[in-house]
């Protein structure tokens, strides 16, 4: 491939690169301008989004929510996302402060359960909101 080939193939992504961007920004504005309600955890390893009327619209992880355990993760999402819908749910609600849940002691293990007959999904997942 030419020199000149590349140049243009490159040009032709940046525009693509600079497209999408604009596209997100509009995107993000028509959020923000819609009165949805943002919550971030303390650690802001969790986003979360919920329209006026309660309902997410979007939940985000930092990469460094991977670092969590499943049930130190699960909680954190799970009381962000409760915060979230009660904000969205009250009309004319002021945007909650970031609150954390409360802290725990080093959570236990969960109790064995029997491996569920199908094998085919072996997550056992429970979303609570």
């Amino acid at each position: 491939m030419s020199n000149a080939r590349l140049i243009e193939e490159m040009r032709w992504q940046l525009k693509q690169i600079e497209d999408r961007k604009a596209e997100n920004q509009r995107l993000l504005a028509g959020i923000a301008g819609s009165g949805h309600t943002t919550v971030v955890s303390p650690d802001r390893s969790v986003t979360v989004l919920a329209a006026p009327d309660g309902v997410v619209s979007e939940v985000r992880l930092a990469p460094e929510a991977m670092r969590f355990d499943a049930v130190t993760l699960s909680r954190t999402i799970t009381a962000a996302v409760r915060e979230a819908v009660a904000a969205g749910a009250k009309p004319g609600a002021q945007p909650p402060r970031q609150t954390a849940p409360p802290p725990q002691a080093v959570p236990s293990p969960p109790p064995r359960r029997a491996a569920p007959a199908d094998d085919d999904d072996p997550y056992d997942t429970v979303f609570d909101v």
